[in-house]
């Protein structure tokens, strides 16, 4: 890998200086700001204390209540109590790891900047060190170091007194300031940047995860390890350096990662995003809600508008944490009014090959951003178009296989990305891969329980991290005592988490595991059976009617809802009356005479005839009833719009994740549908009638 210029540390004004220095502790009042939050905070006090003795009564009261149901329940699935949910490779715990629960470890020091990519553009860096990696006498001992690039500003800073009560003064990062504790507990320094056009960065964002991103990272880990740089590799790394990311961040440490830079020798991806167009437009359908909402919460943090995100932030914080003075801070800000306007663009998309416009003036598709087809952009030569001029290489995800680097990848089975997870894990994965599994929602935010209550207890991740990383980039002087047990064996393997009335973490060296087969189940009437001799008559049935209306058949939060309201718990309750208001049909098995678990994707398909030319979006839900005959308990769906019924051959890595199955009867199946979803295949469903071979969708 090479590049014509590389970042630059030019020794810059005194308002605007490049390069990561020592940062000083803000004054504790430092602004007029600062002021008025403590009035408003003192005013609030006082209302607080007036409505002590009501709030106090009110949660004895309901600790109480909780308390009983817990006495008196007889039922071990209903049972809150969560220590069963561990094993000796992933033990449960209440505290995210890493320097409690909101600080870092005592002693960590930060450095802060601005680091000049080669197009101009200053990025906004913190190098959080730990006390392993500094002198007495003020000289650093090298260490490896994890690179994030942080979408969602990798630092925020609060007013006076909140930040005396908060990290010991220091800015927070609110989204991932638990794993960097962790991290820096193990003596890894933290590099954490804001991507351009957000945070305290300059620059444009014209495109989401553009190719002038990922050589941003690219050019700051040469500047952290001294490639095209006259003073050499920074005194407090050791050459070493992993990618870290979730969500977003995630799909910008991949993209880097699959360039080879000989410096990075690990790379962890939490909750992936590898096919935008099936994970934010299932079955076609937009996922409209979660858009405009990320656009709107995009637009408000690259804008420094928190009075839009809460009418009480101000109170509380000033914004993305300084990088130098405020005046550049302003000017960064100001930059970013030119971001492109994702949600304007993704309005007019309704295939999966229509062009929208981006920020620079070009074209692209919901295509370009897929990773497991779309090639790597080149970085070596000058390109006339961010996503046209391609080499010939591999995609990203293949890309990143070929390097041969430890990766480790992180889902959960309420979030969206378990299915390019699974996919990534099944067709590529390689020596020191490993796939991890749990009962999240989108970022591990929560433990979604079936069956059981919702809970934002955690399983420590940031312990997961730790030792992989850990193992990948062992630093001088640190004497590993032991190889934990899940990354003794250099062959791939993944750990998951079975859900359910008896949750167990289970572990396999292949995705799907040898133990999965297929099982197919028969639409009756308001009946599914196991056998097709168990029909009990050959007829059809009428869906329900589409209204002006919401059909609403599930109600409360879902796993999409939940992830933008993170702290809101997922509680997604079926409305019993929707099957006898006609909105929804009901199809149930006898009980089930032995435990069974489902891994993997369902598959509905059905067989469809219609009364004139039309088009309707089929909702279908796969749910269990409890034990005790209680509600539905909502486990997953599936969705399609009719009109993009058409199939293809699914590609490689969906057929990796399917399971096979020696069952003659299911061999019409094949794999999980594969829908195109291109523009030339949407077609209403015909009024004369139609009989295809499978109309139905992947449900992840």
């Amino acid at each position: 890998m090479s590049r014509a210029r590389g970042p630059s540390l030019i020794a810059g004004s005194d308002e605007a200086p490049e390069g990561v220095h020592p940062t000083n502790k803000a004054s504790r009042i430092s602004s007029p700001g600062d002021v008025v939050a403590l009035a408003a905070l003192a005013c609030g006090g006082v209302v607080g204390l007036a409505l002590l003795p009501a709030i106090l009564g009110v949660r004895c009261v309901r600790g109480l209540y909780q308390a009983g149901k817990k006495i008196c329940s007889k039922d071990p699935v209903l049972d809150p109590d969560m220590a069963q949910d561990c094993d000796g490779i992933w033990p449960f715990s209440e505290k995210p790891g890493g320097g409690g629960a909101q600080q870092f470890p005592e002693g960590t020091k930060r450095l802060a900047g601005y680091v000049k990519m080669s197009d101009g553009v200053r990025i906004a860096v913190d190098v959080l060190l730990p006390p392993c990696a500094q002198g007495a006498d003020g000289t650093f001992h090298p260490v490896p170091c994890v690179v994030h690039m942080a979408r969602y500003w990798r630092a925020w800073e609060m007013r006076w007194p909140i930040r005396e009560l908060l990290n010991r003064g220091e800015p927070w990062d609110f989204l991932l300031g638990p794993w960097k504790s962790a991290l820096l507990e193990s003596g890894f320094a933290v590099v954490s940047a804001d991507v351009r056009g957000a945070g305290a960065s300059g620059g444009v964002q014209s495109v989401v995860w553009s190719p002038r991103e990922t050589q941003d990272t690219l050019e700051l880990i040469d500047f952290i390890v001294g490639v095209n740089q006259p003073a050499g590799r920074q005194p407090w790394s050791d050459g070493q350096v992993a990618l870290f990311g979730v969500s977003y961040d995630a799909g910008a440490a991949v993209r880097a990662a699959a360039h080879k830079h000989p410096a990075v020798k690990a790379v962890v991806a939490s909750f992936l995003f590898g096919d935008i167009w099936r994970e934010l437009f299932p079955g076609g359908i937009m996922n409209r809600w979660f858009l405009q909402s990320w656009c709107n919460v995009n637009s408000r943090l690259d804008n420094a508008r928190l009075a839009a995100i809460h009418p009480f932030s101000p109170l509380i914080m000033k914004g993305a944490a300084p990088a130098s003075s405020r005046k550049q801070l302003s000017r960064c800000v100001s930059e970013h009014r030119g971001n492109w306007d994702l949600m304007s663009a993704a309005g007019s998309i309704k295939a999966i090959d229509d062009p929208v416009a981006i920020g620079s003036g070009e074209t692209m598709t919901c295509q370009n951003l897929e990773l497991f087809a779309n090639p790597l952009p080149s970085l070596d030569e000058p390109r006339q178009s961010f996503f046209y001029s391609m080499s010939q290489g591999k995609a990203v995800l293949p890309a990143l296989a070929a390097s041969q680097l430890p990766t480790l990848l992180i889902s959960g089975w309420a979030c969206v990305t378990s299915g390019t997870a699974c996919a990534a894990f099944s067709a590529l994965a390689g020596q020191h891969w490993r796939l991890l599994l749990g009962p999240w929602n989108h970022g591990g935010v929560q433990h979604v329980r079936y069956c059981r209550e919702t809970k934002l207890l955690k399983f420590p991740k940031a312990k997961a991290v730790q030792e992989f990383l850990l193992y990948h980039m062992p630093r001088q002087g640190f004497a590993q005592s032991s190889v934990p047990a899940w990354l003794a064996s250099p062959k791939p393997e993944v750990h998951f988490y079975v859900c359910g009335a008896s949750p167990a973490w289970q572990h396999s060296t292949e995705w799907p595991p040898k133990n999965v087969v297929k099982k197919q189940l028969w639409l009756s009437t308001s009946q599914l059976t196991w056998t097709k001799d168990d029909l009990e008559h050959e007829g059809s049935t009428q869906l329900p009617k589409a209204t002006a209306s919401r059909q609403l058949v599930w109600g409360g939060v879902s796993r999409y809802s939940a992830m933008i309201r993170m702290m809101d718990l997922v509680r997604y309750k079926w409305k019993a009356s929707a099957v006898a208001k006609g909105r929804a049909l009901l199809f149930e098995t006898s009980v089930c005479p032995t435990t069974l678990a489902v891994i993997g994707s369902a598959v509905l398909t059905l067989r469809l005839r219609s009364s004139k030319d039309q088009d309707a979006d089929i909702f279908a839900y796969l749910r269990e009833r409890p034990p005790d005959g209680g509600d539905l308990v909502y486990i997953t769906e599936g969705a399609l719009r009719l009109s993009y019924r058409r199939e293809e051959e699914a590609p490689d890595h969906e057929k990796a994740a399917d399971p096979h199955s020696s069952d003659s009867s299911m061999a019409s199946f094949g794999v999980v549908p594969h829908h195109s979803y291109r523009r030339q295949d949407i077609q209403m469903l015909p009024a004369e009638g139609w009989d295809p071979p499978d109309v139905c969708q992947r449900v992840p």
